[in-house]
């Protein structure tokens, strides 16, 4: 599978719909994850509902301490013209990182932004499979970090007086892929903060990631990026450890798009296509 050798798989000609692809992820994926400011269609698909601009590369929700493993968008309904998911193979920009990138980047990244109290409620129940988001309370959040802390992933609150908390997640830029092992420079550095506040990045010794190295970064990545052109139907399926992924400006009305995303962790391999 193109997903084991390439990071992604472009699934074409097989007709899905939102309830072949909700299935599909549920074999693919051991546990499905949600993005609490997602709108969901099934209790396995969101919506995919980020405006019209351009975004840029990341992997998908790089700045919580629980990305998916795996991540897949179904396109039920193309845009005739622009919407072009983009994607970047990590593993390729990692090798073509300049010693001193490489150096830069093989040191944790810190990323700090402020949440909102449901913000941080909504996740952390989410998260946890709890339905009573509005009574999660500090010391469960406290809970939820103290569980999820690990050698490579550290995160703090700062709590603030309007019950929101200043969130501090110090992660790797640089990381291994879920298949091969092999390092990619997979993170959020380019990418949007289309329902949250923009993060600061800083790197573990305080260097401040700023635009002059965001820009470099930018056009390293867009050497070994590619467009996606969706058909309808069509099913893209990425490993969100190796892969970053965008897209290209919308240039119709949004009632001309019908793109939704599904999310999980851990990877069964082998697939069953639908042939409906």
């Amino acid at each position: 599978m193109e997903l084991q050798t390439h990071g992604w798989t472009l699934l074409r000609g097989y007709h899905y719909d939102v309830e072949t692809f909700s299935q599909l992820m549920s074999q693919l994926c051991q546990t499905l994850t949600y993005d609490p400011a997602r709108q969901n269609i099934t209790s396995e698909a969101q919506k995919v509902d980020a405006g019209t601009h351009a975004i840029g590369l990341h992997i998908e929700n790089g700045n919580t301490p629980m990305p998916p493993d795996v991540i897949a968008f179904f396109s039920e309904l193309s845009a005739k013209k622009g919407s072009q998911t983009t994607i970047c193979d990590g593993h390729a920009v990692y090798q073509a990182l300049s010693p001193e990138l490489k150096a830069t980047f093989s040191q944790p990244m810190r990323i700090s932004r402020y949440l909102p109290q449901a913000i941080w409620q909504n996740y952390v129940a989410t998260a946890t499979g709890r339905a009573d988001a509005d009574q999660i309370s500090l010391d469960d959040l406290e809970t939820f970090i103290t569980a999820t802390t690990s050698k490579t992933l550290t995160h703090h609150v700062e709590p603030q007086t309007d019950g929101g908390v200043r969130y501090v997640l110090q992660i790797p830029a640089i990381r291994e892929d879920n298949v091969s092992g092999q390092l990619a420079f997979a993170n959020t550095l380019l990418g949007p903060s289309f329902n949250y506040e923009k993060p600061e990045f800083t790197l573990a010794n305080g260097q401040h990631v700023d635009d002059a190295l965001l820009d470099e970064l930018t056009q390293l990545c867009e050497k070994y990026t590619q467009d996606i052109a969706w058909q309808n139907g069509d099913v893209v399926i990425l490993d969100n450890k190796r892969i970053m992924h965008g897209r290209r400006q919308i240039d119709v009305p949004l009632t001309e798009r019908k793109l939704y995303i599904a999310m999980g962790l851990g990877i069964r391999h082998g697939i069953n296509h639908s042939n409906d």
